[in-house]
């Protein structure tokens, strides 16, 4: 009886022996895939995110440049409608001022026109008073 127990002890010692031993290669042989994976996998991950973020520099370095090219030429176009602006402005301003002038010019030569047309008038005036008072006197 002792020697069949031992015989059954033994038996599922053995068995028990031979799963722990399949389920430590079976964990060996995953510690060595995933080994094998981080080893292989991860250089190359780490490449290709190195070329994402070169990627990324270099479209980021093609966005600025748009980006300055169009604020640039933004710049441009603002400053030539303000010079053009400026250029009209002065202009205009031109323009009254010879509008000013000649109406300056006018209103002096009707204010001349019209102390003329009063000195003629008083003029005739005075001749046509002497005149009264010289044919009233004779």
């Amino acid at each position: 009886m002792e020697r069949r127990l031992l015989g059954v002890i033994e038996d599922r010692f053995s068995a028990l022996k031979n799963d722990v031993s399949k389920e430590s290669r079976n964990r060996y042989e995953s510690i060595e895939h995933l080994k094998n994976c981080l080893e292989n996998d991860f250089p190359k991950l780490q490449e290709v995110i190195k070329s994402e973020g070169l990627d990324r520099e270099d479209n980021d370095a093609q966005v600025k440049s748009k980006i300055d090219e169009e604020v640039e030429r933004l710049s441009e176009l603002v400053s030539n409608e303000k010079k053009s602006r400026e250029e009209t402005e002065e202009a205009i301003l031109e323009m009254l001022r010879d509008m000013v002038n000649k109406i300056k010019v006018e209103i002096e030569n009707e204010k001349k026109d019209r102390e003329e047309n009063e000195e003629t008038l008083l003029s005739l005036l005075e001749d046509t008073c002497n005149k009264l008072n010289s044919s009233q006197a004779h």
